[in-house]
């Protein structure tokens, strides 16, 4: 089956499961879900790793007691293909047409999730995210109603900073790949390193070839190299380091990426054995999202880290799709969203019932700032 339809059978599965099984028996909460379909958006293996861990996520709601067991996410499906425009246009219509949303889940795709994010107060409407937001979007009084699973990139950033200065090293390099989510972040590192007493040597970027752009950091007789690139790059950007000597103990390493997801080194380039590899990745440092809790106690989901794990792990290969490096904080996603619109949902209801004036109606705009609260005092603990 195309690639196409596998993530369209996929989605739909997941869409209309909690339908079939609990029609007319909990309170329906509607929750917009954009992420890309359409293949060709290379986004495709990460939007079918996240399904099995959305749809544990429902599974697992859907056993809690009272109030969490009384209602129901229903998620309605956008197909942003990854397009911020299309997605923009698409979220408009949905909200056109309706039901009345509040909440939207959003991930995979940052272009899409950095956009949506900048028009949420004139959608009403709060977004919970399992892509780490930019650093332009970390500033929570200018961007208050989104909230991510996934620590900010500034946080990788400021990690390294402190690296640095714990070794007092005072004069680096900033190798980054071309991409618009990295050149970000080098863009933020910059501006931390400005609030130091460290001297950025040289700052080089690269899109194709590695070597080329690694060579002027030799050049400058860079020592400490701070690397930003894709975990896929890995191995080609060591191989060029192992070509040029900038390995060893006169230098030092620190690869500081925007995902949560581990590297390695995979294929073999052409003139560097994996005994060359190895030689010039040693010593190196990885800053890293850290995907799990440390303890291995039951989260507010009832799961420990290692329990969901093997869970997820399951049914990922029984549906034969690839682990995405974002499962968990998709999982944590739906339980922070269902949690916050049940919370909403019944103070609500106790208003209505309970309140000094009854059978008031709260206002779109009273609800949002109610779910604002919600959210910000609701803790990330599902299983990250």
């Amino acid at each position: 089956m195309a690639r196409f339809g596998r993530v369209q059978e996929v989605l739909k599965l997941l869409l209309v499961w909690p339908v079939l099984v609990l029609a007319g028996v909990r309170h329906p909460l509607p929750v917009l879900w954009m992420m890309p379909v359409n293949s060709g958006t290379g986004m495709e293996n990460l939007t079918v790793g996240v399904v099995p861990a959305i749809r544990m996520a429902l599974q697992d709601l859907e056993r809690q007691a009272a109030p969490l067991g009384n209602y129901e996410v229903r998620l309605q499906l956008l197909d942003s293909q990854c397009d911020p425009a299309k997605a923009l246009k698409a979220l408009f219509d949905t909200l056109w047409v309706g039901p009345r949303y509040l909440l939207m889940l959003g991930g995979v795709c940052p272009p899409v999730t950095a956009l949506i994010a900048r028009s949420l107060p004139a959608l009403s409407l709060l977004q919970v995210s399992f892509v780490a937001p930019t650093p332009d979007l970390s500033n929570r009084k200018w961007h208050r109603h989104l909230f991510s699973t996934v620590p900010s990139v500034r946080a990788a950033n400021m990690a390294v900073v402190k690296l640095l200065q714990r070794y007092r090293w005072r004069r680096i390099g900033v190798f980054t790949q071309d991409r618009p989510g990295l050149t970000e972040m080098r863009k933020d590192l910059i501006r931390q390193l400005l609030k130091t007493d460290i001297q950025l040597a040289a700052s080089e970027s690269f899109s194709e070839d590695p070597c080329s752009s690694l060579k002027k950091l030799k050049d400058e007789d860079v020592r400490i190299i701070i690397g930003q690139f894709e975990d896929g790059s890995v191995t080609e950007v060591f191989c060029c380091a192992y070509r040029l000597n900038l390995f060893g103990p006169r230098y030092q390493w620190i690869l500081a990426a925007e995902g949560p997801s581990g590297w390695r080194l995979g294929w073999q380039p052409s003139g560097c054995s994996v005994t060359s590899l190895l030689m010039a990745a040693e010593g190196s440092f990885r800053v890293q999202i850290k995907q799990f809790s440390s303890t291995n106690t039951p989260g507010v989901s009832g799961r420990t880290s290692q329990n969901y794990l093997e869970s997820y792990l399951k049914q990922v290969i029984q549906e034969g799709s690839e682990v995405s490096p974002l499962h968990a904080f998709a999982y944590d996603a739906v339980w922070v969203a269902a949690r916050a619109l049940v919370q909403v949902t019944e103070a609500v209801k106790l208003r209505g019932k309970y309140g000094s004036l009854r059978n008031i109606t709260v206002s779109e705009e009273e609800e949002v700032k109610m779910l604002l609260e919600a959210v910000k005092n609701t803790q990330f603990e599902g299983v990250t």
